[in-house]
């Protein structure tokens, strides 16, 4: 009996494909959050974690191709980096539409809406530099390019969350409204970090394997 023989996977491809998971992420929560209060906030949950679920199985469907390939384009230990990374990325994501579900604040602050779209820029130049990845020898500077504006909107993700607690703490909110605010603000500051992380390995196999 023949084994049957496995489908043949480009590692490349396969990290943009999880980026892209990152970028519909990032906008289908702009946009449900755009749209907000929303009566369905459950079912968009759902479709959320769909997008999540997919994210998942094109990393394992990766990391078991990975296990059995005897000659993957980098050290093993620097696929499942970058590829978890890219996954963390996404669950940070759907985090915040668990706490939005969750908490069910009673509007979307203009914060909020600056969380937003730095989550949504830093995605969509995360995408680009994995699809630089593709020709990573002779696109460092590109690539470097890319990620200083990704930690830059980290940074200034970090700024807005100092500057939002600060005043959310001055203000005359209440305290459940504080409460459910600061969980709402860390997740976002969150998704912030998570982009900057893949960027670190990103830049690692640019530079390792140049």
């Amino acid at each position: 009996m023949f084994k049957k023989k496995t489908e043949k996977l480009d590692y490349f491809d396969e990290f943009i494909k999880l980026a892209e998971w990152g970028v519909e992420s990032a906008a289908f929560l702009k946009q449900v959050l755009t749209e907000y209060p929303v009566a369905d906030l459950s079912q968009k949950l759902d479709e959320m974690h769909e997008i999540e679920h997919n994210a998942d199985l094109a990393k394992y469907r990766l990391m078991r191709y990975m296990y059995n390939d005897l000659l993957p384009p980098f050290d093993r230990q620097d696929v499942i980096a970058l590829v978890t990374s890219l996954d963390h990325a996404i669950d940070m994501i759907e985090d915040v539409m668990i706490h939005i579900e969750i908490y069910q604040p009673q509007n979307i602050t203009p914060e909020i809406n600056q969380f937003l779209d730095l989550v949504e820029k830093s995605a969509q130049q995360l995408l680009e530099a994995v699809r630089l990845l593709k020709t990573y020898k002779k696109s460092q500077k590109e690539i470097h390019a890319v990620i200083h504006r990704i930690n830059a909107y980290e940074k200034e993700g970090d700024l807005l969350y100092i500057q939002t607690m600060r005043e959310l703490y001055q203000g005359d909110a209440d305290a459940v409204s504080i409460v459910i605010l600061s969980k709402i603000y860390k997740s976002l500051e969150d998704c912030c970090d998570a982009f900057k992380d893949v960027t670190k390995f990103v830049e690692e196999i640019a530079l390792k394997y140049a």
